[in-house]
């Protein structure tokens, strides 16, 4: 089973959960946990190979479990065009925590989904780290989004249709 359809399956489970009204969904029913990270002295080509092998766009930046950045795709792909070779040597040389951005914004798990949508719609984020007292316990993509407004449209559209 492909990482998508696993995570179609956990959020198809917490969508069904919400049936009652009162339930208000948190960070943790949309969010991947166990986010794959990397320590600040990861080389570029080391992330590089992450990023193409995982098919991931983002990864969490962190010393012992804490969250110190988020370094995306474009943070490494920036690196091409500014210096006169690409050459492995070069991107050996540049390290995870020369490319990632400092103090991202951050939820914990039990937040609000609305709220964690609020900030990332009005700080154009398309990943937010999720953390529990400090230490990166999952992370919130668009994707992750994407996946879970499709379970609701796929449950609203069940619904419905049994009426």
């Amino acid at each position: 089973m492909e990482r998508v359809d696993v995570k179609r399956q956990v959020i198809r489970e917490a969508v069904d959960k919400l049936s009652d009204c009162r339930a208000t969904p948190s960070v943790s029913d949309a969010m991947t946990p166990n986010p794959v990270c990397v320590p600040a002295e990861r080389t570029a080509l080391d992330i590089l190979d992450i990023f193409e092998e995982k098919r991931f766009q983002h990864l969490l930046v962190t010393d012992q479990g804490r969250l110190v950045g988020v370094l995306s795709d474009r943070d490494v792909v920036r690196l091409f065009g500014t210096h006169e070779s690409e050459e492995r040597n070069y991107l050996e040389t540049v390290t995870a925590g020369e490319l990632m951005s400092l103090e991202p914004h951050t939820v914990t798990p039990d937040a609000p989904l609305l709220e964690a949508v609020s900030l990332m719609l009005q700080h154009g984020l398309h990943c937010l780290p999720v953390v529990d007292q400090g230490h990166a316990c999952g992370i919130l993509t668009s994707t992750d989004l994407f996946l879970t407004l499709e379970q609701v449209l796929v449950h609203s559209n069940t619904r419905c249709s049994l009426a």
